[in-house]
């Protein structure tokens, strides 16, 4: 079945963006965020590669698709949480160093207002938007250039503070007070999960307009 395929596509995703972000959280707890930043890379990555399902790398497309794109979306989007959620669970069971540092950085987070929480989303759309389009490129003589851009635009948006909501549903979920259960921690996946699909929509609209 299509829909269970995608989803476990999803889940997987969701499990190697928490791997990337695991590693973020121990290199921050080192002072070491800038190692971490472009080790979280990793993640997107296998992604690419292996060809799991994100929800940041598909939302650029809503425009172009039929109406059951939508529910395709919301498919990737459950899957994603559902393998941070697992993935986090197990990082907060066994690593409980790093569900404190989840935790600090879940607790900044919350300080954001939700302007700022959706514009940071926004922006952190437009870069792996930028990373997962230019990677879905068939010119494969680029090959070198394409890992380059995701080992560029992930630790930049990382290092500018822009919030990548499948991130986000592992920082929480990880974090010591299971923070993703709160309605504030669920309200402020929501905001920026939209803050992404809007930055990338916009961003690829744009794009093919100029570039017609």
């Amino acid at each position: 079945m299509k829909f269970v395929k995608n989803l476990f596509s999803a889940v997987l995703a969701g499990i190697m963006i928490s791997f990337g972000g695991a590693v973020y959280l121990a290199c921050t707890a080192a002072d070491n965020s800038a190692l971490g930043a472009i080790l979280f890379s990793l993640g997107l990555s296998v992604i690419l590669i292996m060809g799991f399902l994100l929800f940041t790398g598909k939302t650029a497309y809503l425009l172009e698709n039929k109406p059951d794109y939508i529910l395709y979306l919301l498919t990737v989007w459950l899957g994603n949480i559902l393998g941070c959620m697992l993935t986090g669970l197990l990082v907060n069971l066994a690593k409980p160093q790093l569900a404190e540092t989840a935790q600090k950085l879940c607790d900044a987070k919350l300080t954001q207002s939700p302007w700022q929480t959706i514009i940071l989303g926004a922006l952190c759309g437009i870069l792996v938007y930028i990373a997962v389009d230019y990677f879905k490129s068939d010119d494969d003589k680029k090959s070198l250039p394409k890992y380059l851009l995701v080992f560029t635009c992930v630790p930049a948006f990382i290092l500018c503070g822009f919030e990548h909501s499948v991130a986000d549903m592992f920082y929480f979920a990880a974090s010591s007070g299971f923070a993703l259960y709160t309605v504030k921690g669920i309200v402020y996946i929501l905001l920026v999960s939209l803050g992404n699909l809007v930055g990338a929509v916009l961003f690829h609209t744009v794009k093919k307009a100029v570039l017609k």
